[in-house]
């Protein structure tokens, strides 16, 4: 199982991070989903960004996307 870490900010309470084991990518991101709070997420895996998550709050759905986070290997 690879590490993963999930950094969120959270209204009134500044930024929390999750750390997690999971399979694969997908069951990391199932995961970021269910636990991320706010409309915003940073997900790690072995301690490199992996990708940004933003919320669409109209419709719930969540916009995964590169890493803008330096050291990204998906950094441009």
């Amino acid at each position: 199982m690879l590490k993963y870490k999930l950094e969120y900010r959270v209204a009134g309470a500044g930024e929390q991070t999750l750390d997690f084991y999971a399979r694969s990518l997908n069951g990391a991101l199932d995961v970021a989903k269910a636990e991320a709070k706010g409309n915003w997420a940073r997900l790690y895996e072995e301690d490199r960004p992996i990708c940004d998550l933003e919320l669409i709050e109209d419709s719930g759905v969540w916009l995964v996307g590169k890493s803008k986070a330096a050291g990204s290997q998906y950094h441009e």
